[in-house]
């Protein structure tokens, strides 16, 4: 503001002093004006003495000066007056701009308060929704028969896939395509529209066919098995759309703010919640949205920082699948491993072999 108003400032400047001092001598220089222009040494330049009566001559020659002095004067307060009128409307437009840029910022400020409060207000429900879609779960184990319900149903699950996984026969075709058919089965059922039964391999026919008298390899009657669809489609899909909520908020837009919210969505996973996400996105077809090119939900904001790889099926693939969301993690450095079981020590510069990791199964 000192920059702007400098041009109107009411400070003295050169010029000014100037001309004051000359309205000075000439106000000082008026009584003199007499005795100086009828001295013998003016007069031989003008000759003041037969100009009329001495008051005459005094008042003509003061005058000049004392009229001079008084109009300089006059005219410096005129033009004071002026420099400090400028400056008041300068002032006051500043205040009024200055009030029109703190309201625009309090405007702005209000207005991010308030996306915050309606971003928390619809994350808190709908983790209010996830739990209920948790407390909802009600299965019946293909296994054993039995009913589990809430957080086991998970447990149930995780343990029923790994079975399926270890009933085929890897030698006959790639392990991703018999995943991808065993957790069709799992998801649809094996009575579904949505099997393609021609793509299985002759293995799944075996295990279809079974259990019987003489051949009691395959514990579960596939036969009857309905899958879990109903339960896990919509879990995830909700669990998606809340991660995807946070991560493209633009009302929470800092990195660390984004993730003390997934944080606490996080926390209401457990481990074998994260090992079913892990194996439907393992699955492509189901669950590849959460890591890809564009959405880095495991990498990014480490949604199975939790996963337990202990309990994951032993095969290779698997433990490359765990090994290149290390690696992909791991392009920058970061303060934190990508995994919990990697342990607080993790050195950053360190590549996860595979025996190391199958070391932990």
């Amino acid at each position: 503001m000192q920059d702007k108003n400098k041009d109107y400032n009411t400070s003295l400047t050169p010029l000014i002093i100037i001309l004051l001092a000359l309205a000075g001598l000439l106000f000082v220089f008026a009584p003199f004006a007499p005795l100086f222009f009828t001295n013998a040494a003016s007069i031989k330049y003008v000759d003041f003495r037969n100009t009329g009566q001495i008051g005459d001559t005094i008042g003509g020659l003061m005058s000049p000066f004392i009229n001079l002095s008084a109009v300089i004067v006059t005219g410096l307060a005129f033009y004071m007056q002026y420099r400090a009128n400028k400056l008041q409307v300068q002032i006051f437009t500043d205040q009024i701009k200055q009030t029109e840029r703190q309201f625009k910022k309090e405007q702005l400020y209000q207005e991010t308060q308030n996306k915050i409060q309606q971003f928390e207000s619809q994350f808190f429900e709908m983790l209010r929704l996830h739990k209920e879609n948790v407390d909802e779960l009600n299965i019946t184990s293909v296994v054993n028969g039995k009913q589990v319900s809430k957080r086991q149903a998970f447990v149930t699950m995780a343990d029923e896939f790994k079975t399926f996984l270890s009933y085929i026969n890897f030698d006959h075709l790639p392990f991703i395509q018999e995943y991808k058919h065993a957790f069709d089965i799992f998801f649809w059922g094996w009575n579904s529209d949505y099997i393609d039964i021609d793509s299985l391999s002759h293995s799944w026919y075996r295990i279809i066919e079974g259990p019987n008298e003489a051949d009691h390899s395959f514990p579960i009657d596939f036969r009857e098995y309905k899958g879990y669809s109903s339960s896990l489609g919509h879990y995830f899909r909700h669990l998606f759309l809340m991660v995807k909520f946070v991560a493209y908020s633009d009302a929470i837009t800092d990195y660390k703010s984004k993730m003390k919210y997934l944080k606490i969505l996080r926390a209401q996973l457990s481990n074998h919640e994260q090992i079913m996400l892990f194996y439907n996105w393992l699955s492509v077809g189901y669950g590849g949205a959460w890591e890809n090119e564009e959405n880095k939900f495991f990498t990014e904001y480490k949604i199975i920082h939790n996963l337990w790889v202990g309990e994951l099926f032993q095969n290779q693939y698997i433990v490359e699948a765990v090994n290149s969301l290390i690696d992909k993690y791991n392009q920058a450095p970061k303060e934190t491993p990508l995994f919990e079981f990697q342990g607080n020590n993790f050195n950053l510069n360190m590549k996860i072999e595979h025996k190391t990791l199958s070391d932990l199964f």
